[in-house]
């Protein structure tokens, strides 16, 4: 009966340690109203350029080496309001900060899944503030 209970136990912390890193991950992929407040920037832009600049490298494609020549920044971010696309990454230099209630960062086979072809695309959704 005590392999038993300690059986149980590890399992149990095993349980609880494996969640940990999931939930570190995606809080990693959402930029709250209260971070980007603290951050006090000026646009949506400047608030992921500040807490979040690995949002703004273009998706690589996995085992493909760049060739001589040729433009390696990949196919871009798209952003989207209320689901809505709203242009590239540039876009969020438009959107005041004080009017962003969340942004939330997907990885291109997400924005694929979400919105059908993207090309490769990362995206960045925002969701603003009621009335903003």
């Amino acid at each position: 009966m005590p392999t038993f209970a300690l059986t149980l136990l590890t399992l149990c912390v095993a349980t609880l340690v494996g969640r940990l890193p999931l939930a570190a991950q995606g809080r990693s992929n959402i930029l709250t109203v209260e971070e980007i407040d603290q951050a006090n920037v000026g646009t949506a832009y400047d608030a992921v350029q500040a807490l979040r600049p690995r949002w703004l490298q273009a998706p690589r494609e996995l085992g493909r080496q760049p060739q001589k020549g040729l433009d390696t920044r990949g196919p871009g971010i798209a952003v989207y309001i209320g689901n809505v696309s709203v242009g590239d990454i540039e876009y969020l230099r438009t959107i005041p900060a004080a009017t962003v209630l969340e942004l939330r960062w997907l990885s291109p086979f997400d924005a694929a899944s979400r919105f059908s072809a993207t090309d490769g695309q990362s995206a960045i959704l925002v969701t603003l503030k009621r009335g903003g």
